[in-house]
């Protein structure tokens, strides 16, 4: 019998870097999904909605429902949604722009005033949505960040994330965020608890960075893999004051190493 029923895994850096599928990953899931494993992608990313996720992964023949699949721009709306006011200033791409609404929320253009300011990846970021961004944060508006990511993984290297964004942001405004919906809040692992109805004992959290899903699993006392094949190296372990459960280069080492768990 599995130790582990769900798997909670993260998609840059675990099932593909940049636009190169990391095959050697997506075999092992596929495998693991047959077996009755159940598979939620959990991703920082909030440029893609759900929708663009669960199309880019059927390319890879798995075989998921948009249930599946969790963005920190989908858990953005999920929690601006029941903050009252609804309209809102976004800094971020095109799959936020979605999750926000259908969420059913507003997103406003510079010059029209906003409850919330919602802040995830931003590729053609320009100095005046940040302005505009910290002017409507000083005045009230709520401070939502989407992830925190320094980086993320493409083929050949990483590239500024959306809290490189969320950093100019907060120090011309003097304040952190009001909340970072994504990873690492553990309000997430709450969310997905809660709405999956799964228990915390069968779940192992699979991801590439130590700052984000490792820390989220050890908030909430659920097993981590830390897995090479995106921005974090072995170095990072020793960062921190907390571990990982599990340590592998990629999926097929680990598998290799721990058949007793599936």
């Amino acid at each position: 019998m599995s130790k582990y029923k769900y798997l909670i895994v993260d998609l840059d850096g675990v099932v593909w870097r940049g636009f190169t599928p990391l095959t050697n990953n997506i075999s092992v899931l596929k495998k693991l999904a047959e077996k009755g494993i159940k598979i939620l992608f959990l991703t920082n990313n909030s440029t893609r909605s759900r929708h663009e996720y669960l199309e880019k992964l059927s390319k890879y023949s798995f075989k998921i429902s948009l249930e599946s699949i969790i963005t920190s721009g989908y858990l953005a709306a999920e929690y601006v949604k029941n903050l009252g006011g609804r309209k809102v200033f976004v800094v971020g791409e095109a799959g936020l722009y979605y999750e926000l609404v259908n969420a059913g929320l507003i997103p406003v253009t510079i010059g029209t005033s906003a409850d919330h300011v919602v802040v995830g990846l931003d590729r053609f970021l320009t100095y005046n949505k940040i302005s505009y961004a910290s002017r409507l944060i000083m005045e009230g508006a709520s401070f939502i960040a989407s992830n925190c990511d320094k980086t993320y993984p493409v083929e050949d290297g990483v590239e500024p994330g959306a809290g490189s964004i969320v950093a100019m942001i907060s120090e011309a405004v003097g304040r952190e965020p009001d909340i970072i919906t994504g990873k690492p809040n553990p309000w997430v692992l709450d969310y997905i608890f809660d709405k999956y109805d799964v228990d915390r004992e069968e779940v192992l959290i699979i991801g590439d960075r130590m700052d984000t899903d490792v820390y989220m699993g050890y908030q909430r006392k659920v097993d981590t893999l830390y897995v090479l094949t995106g921005v974090g190296k072995l170095e990072d372990v020793n960062k921190y004051g907390f571990k990982p459960t599990f340590i592998a280069r990629d999926l097929v080492e680990f598998i290799e190493k721990h058949k007793d768990l599936f």
